[in-house]
């Protein structure tokens, strides 16, 4: 509860409870910082090209924009029209054949140009061959359409039966490898098969999502593709850097991936810090993993 923006006087406690999932404690209370409420935003939407570098772009964007850059959403035209389908008035926005980038950068200041901004930058990457063509919001219901597209994708799979999904976490250089290897997975697993990827590339953040087909029992489905290709998947993800939960967390379900993946001596870490705050382990337990002398080895 210290407001202190400097405090080096010793371990950070409160970081132990981030990503703890309530294995750790409750927390009852906590100071925020606040901060001006944004006034100003310029939203784009941006229809890539085939093959277009995603870290390179988000790599323009933020080098002209600084901290302006506050979303930089992701989205296959599979997904765009699976959220169009479940949408009452989808906007008539489309994809290129590379997917769609939704950004947007928001300010508290009255001064700054944020439109001229964004059409800057957008213009500098269309020049570069990265986009097919963009669209600026003009206006608030059109940002919220756009936006609309974008939170309603998971709406939209379930409507058409569902996904297996995959909360994918690569460093920002490897985002495009990734996708690259990974849809050579897809396709020598079941060619048949249709993706929904869509996710925030701001922060690596890919869901990588299988949709089951039509008429299929999506429970026997989920535990076929879980069984194999989402360990195909997590390899890949693995072997680029990066992680099979961005922000989905670990819980019970998963437990056995942290085994897989996990760091031996960083799992060995929790377990000693679980026994420190949980010895009993009542806080969530059997999440993630159970202090040293439960019985379990995670």
């Amino acid at each position: 509860m210290r407001k202190l923006r400097k405090n080096n006087t010793g371990y950070d406690i409160k970081q132990c409870f981030v990503g703890s999932e309530g294995t750790l404690g409750i927390v009852t209370g906590a100071v925020l910082r606040l901060a001006p409420l944004p006034i100003r935003r310029a939203t784009g939407w941006l229809k890539l090209a085939m093959g277009a570098p995603l870290a390179e772009l988000l790599t323009l964007v933020r080098r002209e924009s600084t901290d302006l850059l506050t979303m930089f959403e992701f989205m296959t035209a599979r997904s765009i029209a699976l959220a169009s389908e479940a949408m009452t008035n989808p906007p008539s926005v489309g994809a290129g054949a590379g997917g769609t980038v939704l950004a947007e950068l928001t300010s508290s200041s009255r001064h700054l140009d944020l439109d001229g901004l964004m059409e800057a930058v957008l213009a500098e990457a269309i020049e570069s061959g990265w986009i097919e063509d963009a669209f600026l919001a003009q206006s608030g219901s059109q940002r919220s359409a756009m936006w609309e597209v974008r939170e309603t994708i998971p709406e939209g799979e379930k409507r058409r039966n569902g996904s297996v999904k995959h909360d994918i976490s690569v460093p920002l250089s490897s985002i495009q490898r990734f996708l690259d290897l990974a849809g050579s997975q897809v396709r020598s697993y079941d060619a048949d098969l249709e993706l929904s990827v869509h996710g925030h590339v701001g922060d690596g953040n890919l869901h990588y999502n299988v949709l089951v087909p039509p008429g299929v029992d999506r429970i026997e489905f989920t535990k076929r593709i879980e069984s194999g290709l989402s360990l195909q998947l997590y390899d890949t993800a693995a072997a680029l850097g990066g992680t099979f939960s961005a922000e989905h967390g670990v819980g019970r379900f998963k437990r056995h991936l942290l085994e897989r993946y996990g760091d031996v001596g960083r799992i060995a870490a929790m377990r000693r810090i679980k026994t420190a705050f949980d010895p009993a382990d009542i806080m969530n337990a059997g999440a993630m993993v159970r202090p040293l002398g439960n019985g379990s080895a995670s």
